[in-house]
């Protein structure tokens, strides 16, 4: 039975050894000593990692550091946040030669075998139910390095561990790549918006001529303006039919009723969100901190008044009043002014920024699916 446990689902054909059990205590060296700090340095605080990679890089002097600043790392290093450590975006493994020192925040996880392979496999879902289940604390749960270092891991000799750190590294870099992609298409939607709505960059119609100059309306006479319905949290569940849209960017949850059609265009009216733009292409249910916009005016394509409001989203969120939990008013909201072209250009408009969201979507796809498909690689090549 125990050599069955130590022998991954799937593996290389090469290797036929099964894989030693340790500490990760013994594997590693958790929090060594670190040498004399530099004069300045780049800080990584437990809000500076993402994803795996670092967003923030502000180089600061050694006599303006925070007391947390304790950790020096090396190439290979791997930092494991220690509280709430089931935020596993969080962890990073560093490539390079630099001056890079770490909040005690993390765990600084050292070792002589291939660090990659003890990077990757802390992602796995063995693992982290280990830390979970050694955590203390329920606000901010936390496990200190004792416990971290007598996790039991499963481990399988050098080159093994090498062939399949250098495998997933590929499944990462695609990942990298993709996510590059997007932010890319992203970027070149945002500037083509600010030159379409700056009006900077026009369509011609069929002739090659020019359409006819926009005109302002307020966003209320093109528009009925209307707050959904509260439904009490005892009604929703994590999944069903339809979402419940609120003042968050996520759906609050999921109902079985509904009491918008699809392809609604909804604004965030109050919390920290407020003035959110969403455009819904599935029937849900307009929560009572929501307003949907109804009985839009036929001379409107609803794509283009969804994408030029997105575009203005920071001006709507500036409608904000209220110092506790914001919200928007509806009279406010009304006298938005808007910027409206002829139905030909509005159309021709939408389908161009509709065309880079299709885009960008089958990128996020591709993510999505590359992240499953590394999931499952985690679940089968370890034990």
């Amino acid at each position: 039975m125990m050599e069955k446990q130590l022998v991954p689902k799937l593996r290389f054909p090469e290797f036929k050894d099964k894989w030693n059990s340790l500490d990760l205590g013994k594997a590693t060296i958790i929090n060594p000593k670190s040498s004399k700090l530099p004069d300045s340095f780049i800080y990584i605080d437990l809000e500076s990692v993402n994803n795996g990679a670092l967003t923030k890089e502000e180089r600061i002097l050694k006599e303006d550091s925070p007391s947390r600043a304790q950790r020096l790392l090396k190439k290979g290093d791997i930092l494991y946040q220690t509280v709430r450590p089931y935020q596993k975006n969080n962890y990073f493994f560093n490539k390079l030669e630099s001056d890079y020192v770490a909040s005690t925040g993390y765990a600084q996880i050292r070792t002589k075998e291939v660090s990659n392979f003890i990077y990757q496999y802390i992602h796995t879902s063995y693992f982290v139910n280990k830390v979970l289940v050694r955590c203390t604390g329920t606000s901010y749960p936390a496990i200190n390095s004792t416990d971290l270092s007598k996790i039991k891991i499963n481990i399988p000799t050098l080159p093994e561990q090498q062939k399949i750190a250098s495998f997933l590294t590929s499944v990462d870099t695609k990942i990298e790549q993709l996510k590059k992609k997007a932010a890319l298409l992203e970027q070149y939607k945002k500037g083509m918006m600010q030159q379409l709505f700056s009006q900077k960059l026009r369509f011609k119609d069929d002739n090659g001529e020019d359409y006819p100059d926009w005109k302002k309306k307020k966003l209320g006479e093109v528009c009925e303006i209307n707050k959904g319905t509260q439904l009490n949290s005892e009604y929703l569940t994590q999944k069903g039919l339809f979402p419940c849209i609120n003042g968050g960017i996520n759906p609050s949850g999921y109902t079985e009723n509904y009491n918008r059609e699809m392809n609604t265009i909804t604004i965030s009216e109050g919390g920290n969100s407020c003035g959110y733009i969403n455009y819904l292409q599935t029937k849900f249910w307009c929560g009572g901190h929501c307003y949907s916009l109804d009985n839009i005016a036929s001379y409107m394509i609803i794509k283009f008044l969804y994408q030029y409001l997105k575009y203005n989203e920071s001006k709507v969120m500036r409608l904000r009043v209220g110092s506790g939990l914001p919200n928007i008013q509806k009279k406010d909201i009304n006298k938005f002014t808007i910027q409206i072209p002829t139905t030909l250009e509005q159309t021709q408009i939408a389908n161009f920024l509709s065309a880079i969201d299709d885009k960008i979507e089958q990128v996020q796809t591709q993510i999505d699916n590359t992240n499953s498909f590394k999931k499952g690689l985690l679940q089968q090549m370890f034990v």
